[in-house]
Parts: structure tokens; sequence; C-alpha cells
């Protein structure tokens, strides 16, 4: 819009421009017609007194002074057509500096709203994502489970559901440290994301509770998924950044696959809950189904 206006203002100055050069040229015809219409008059007035010498006389100083009107027309239309030039060069400088703005301020507001995307992206991750862990945290796992409950129940698929908590946490913090206790909580999330389908999600539910969903996955099978893990637990031997195997870590879990009578999402994670609470009864580090 401003690139047009620059150029119509221009466009207009470059008109009057014109204009004034033809009334320029347009007054000079009238002043040639006048000295024309005056030469007949001026000879025949001299022709009976003055003689052919006067009126030789007079045709000369007219022809100077048409000579002379023709200089400063010719004059006049080039200064008009100079300024004109000019202006027409200043008008393209004006668009093209309007332009180069205007396309400055358009790469300025897409990089702005690529910023507020990602800003908006991190808020997201923020709002769904354990700080600590660095996996989802329990109000994604709650949107995730209702949800995959829904696509179960219409689809006629299994899905599984692993509750595990992280045995003796508490004295690992109090012998080791907070800080390792904390470590050892983002390398359970590791071996958790290495162990599982990238389908499965892994959450952490609370300080020391984590969660496993299981899409199309049966009983049987989401039992043999917590025994894998149970190994990895064992076989690794760096947990809390000491290696050498000096502390060791361990989980007990309750898996529990959806049924009939799981109406609701919290029925169905306190079933997986009551099949925990039994795994610690019967010694920790172990797996009971519900």
């Amino acid at each position: 819009m401003e690139v047009e206006r620059v150029l119509a203002a221009r466009s207009g100055a470059r008109m009057r421009s014109l204009v004034g050069g033809a009334k320029f040229f347009s007054q000079g015809c009238v002043l040639a017609g006048v000295i024309a219409g005056l030469l007949p008059q001026v000879a025949w007035a001299h022709s009976g007194s003055a003689g052919f010498g006067g009126v030789s006389g007079v045709l000369g100083a007219v022809c100077v002074l048409l000579v002379i009107a023709l200089l400063w027309m010719g004059t006049q239309l080039r200064q008009q057509r100079n300024q004109a030039e000019q202006l027409a060069v200043q008008a393209r400088t004006e668009a093209s500096q309007v332009q180069h703005r205007l396309e400055k301020a358009l790469l300025e507001r897409a990089q702005l709203e690529q910023q507020l995307r990602e800003q908006a992206e991190a808020f997201e991750r923020l709002a769904n994502e354990d700080d600590l862990s660095g996996l989802p945290n329990r109000r994604a796992f709650d949107d995730a489970l209702a949800r995959d409950m829904a696509l179960a129940r219409r689809g006629g698929r299994p899905l599984s559901l692993v509750v595990l908590s992280i045995d003796h946490l508490k004295q690992i913090n109090t012998q080791w440290s907070r800080a390792v206790g904390d470590l050892v909580l983002c390398e359970v999330g590791d071996l958790m994301r290495r162990s599982l389908r990238a389908s499965d999600m892994p959450a952490r539910l609370g300080n020391k509770e984590f969660a496993v969903l299981l899409t199309d996955t049966a009983l049987a099978d989401a039992e043999i998924a917590c025994q894998r893990l149970q190994r990895l637990f064992s076989q690794y031997a760096e947990w809390g950044g000491h290696p050498g195997g000096d502390i060791k870590v361990s989980f007990s879990a309750g898996v529990v696959q959806l049924g009939e009578d799981d109406q609701a999402p919290v029925l169905f994670y306190q079933r997986a809950k009551n099949a925990l609470a039994q795994a610690k009864r019967d010694g920790r580090a172990r797996t009971c189904a519900g």
C-alpha cells in the first residue's frame, strides 16, 4: 500500500511537470504567433517612410525575438524533462526503500511467529513432562489412560497397565544423598524408554512411582515386559553415577489388563495399585498380576 502511494504521488508530480512543459510550449507558440502576426503590419507601416532598409531592420529584429523565444522554450522544456526524470528516479528509490522495509517487517513477523510457536511447544512440554526423568507426567498419563481405554473398548483390543515403585529410594537418598537419588530416577526413566516399544507410554506419577501403558498387550505379555525391565535393573552397574555396582536398585510392580469391570480410568488404575501393594507385601523386587 505504501509503495503504491509513493508511486502515485511521484506519477502525479511527473504529470504536473509535463503539463507545465506543455504550458510553456503553448505560451511560446502564442508568442511566436503574435510576432508573426505583427510582421506584415510592421512591414507595411515602414514601407512608405523607411523603405526597404527599414523593413529589413524590422524583420531582423523580429527574427531575433523569435529565435530568443524558441531558445527560451527549449530551455524550459529541458528543465521540465530533467525535473521529471529526477522525480522518477527519486520515486523508484523510495519505492525500493519501502519494499525493503516491508520485506524486513515480514521477515521479523515470521521470526516472531516461529518464536511464539517454539515457546508454546516448550510450555506444552513443561505442562506434560516430568522435569527430572524427562518422562510424561501425571497429567499426560491421565489423558493417555482415558484415551487408550476408549480406543481399546471400541476396537476390542487388549490394554495392560503397569504401576511400579522404586524399592528403598528413601534409603538411597539417606545413604548417598538426594542428588544421587534424583540421578537414580533419571536413570530409571532412561531404562524404561530403552526397554519399551515406541507404542508404549512410560510415565512418572510421583516421587518414586512410575507407570507404563501397554497398548495391544495382553496380561501375559505385560508380565514378560516387566521381567525384561527387572533384568535391565539388575544388570545396570552405574546407578547414581557410581560404577562398580555400589548401588543396587530394584522395583516392585503391579500389572493388570483392562476388563469389563474397569468402567473408569480410576478403577483400572486402582487395580494396578492393589497389585503393586501385593508385590510389596510379598517382599518387593517382583511383579504381581491383578
